[in-house]
């Protein structure tokens, strides 16, 4: 057999799940002689919902490295996703455009950075927010920040504007402020941003900060509110801190069950610091007529709060009654 036939056929292999690491590991045995068979094995094969060849031929184009492979990477990390029809195939080629992306981040060349900040225009890809992760380039935060919105690629873009640090700050000001309304009503994509907004500013900054969080303790979107409260608690001076627990004492009536559950448990870690604020409380929701006990499985939020001052107050005087 030929070495142009044994290529052939450990090309021809990279479709079979059972022999593609195997075949891989043999077409990168001959070096870079082997790119241009890699490459034109991506312009021929179809995009499917089995990616996995296609996936392991980015991979030995991203292991090869050189000129030739740069071109075959470019090609497929900018190829059109949104002209595959068929949703199940789009979103496994997805897999093999996202890694292509993520390629481009280990070649040194300049025009592999500026493919990357092409694609930062393009959809949403976890691959090109990775390799930003990697490559720490402040111009691609204000995509980033965007990407903030979209559900699949969001903790990926949040890792990547972490690691470019403190210069994405006044992009995330900037985002946090900005809200998003669909029939006078925010949408559900913008309040996740915000409240990952502050979940990052926290990270990056904390205390330097707090004034933020301070301002979003009457948000209205919840999760947004909590983030603000969570993130006070931590980093505020003694009375931010009191008004932060005192929002978490607002959400023990929230219909969010681990909403309820994070916020008791905000207030039982820092019980010493809000026993007047628990004891007032159980105070008003008693002279309110609240019942103790729950008719159903769910704790009430009097219950919630009287657990927490018997567990937090011993060998303290029982709560008031």
């Amino acid at each position: 057999m030929t070495d142009e036939d044994e290529t052939e056929v450990l090309i021809a292999q990279l479709q079979d799940p059972s022999r593609s690491n195997q075949a891989l590991m043999g077409l990168l045995s001959r070096g870079r002689e082997i790119v241009p068979a890699l490459i034109e094995y991506l312009r021929t094969t179809k995009p499917s919902t089995v990616a996995e060849g296609r996936r392991l031929a980015v991979e030995g184009l991203s292991t090869l490295k050189g000129e030739e492979a740069l071109d075959g990477l470019i090609e497929v990390a900018t190829e059109r996703l949104g002209e595959i029809p068929n949703p199940a195939v789009r979103l496994a080629e997805e897999s093999v455009v996202s890694a292509a992306a993520l390629a481009l981040a280990d070649f040194p060349q300049p025009r592999a950075r500026q493919a990357l900040l092409s694609l930062l225009q393009r959809q949403p890809l976890s691959g090109t927010a990775e390799a930003f992760e990697k490559l720490k380039d402040p111009r691609a935060v204000p995509v980033l920040v965007s990407w903030l919105e979209d559900d699949f690629v969001a903790e990926t873009a949040a890792r990547a504007i972490l690691a470019i640090g403190q210069s994405a700050i006044p992009w995330l000001l900037m985002s946090l402020r900005r809200k998003n309304y669909i029939h006078e009503s925010e949408t559900g994509s913008s309040q996740r941003r915000r409240a990952r907004i502050l979940e990052i500013l926290e990270a990056l900054a904390g205390n330097d900060v707090a004034a933020v969080f301070d301002q979003h303790l009457n948000d209205p979107v919840q999760a947004v509110r909590w983030q603000a409260i969570l993130s006070l608690a931590r980093h505020g001076t003694g009375e931010q801190k009191q008004r932060a627990l005192r929002g978490a004492l607002q959400l023990l009536d929230a219909r969010d069950g681990s909403l309820r559950t994070d916020a008791s448990e905000l207030l039982a870690s820092n019980f010493e610091m809000c026993t007047d604020l628990i004891e007032e409380e159980i105070r008003r929701r008693r002279e309110n007529g609240e019942r103790e006990q729950a008719l159903t499985p769910q704790e009430t939020p009097l219950e919630i709060l009287l657990r927490i001052h018997r567990q937090g107050a011993k060998p303290m005087e029982a709560a008031p009654s």
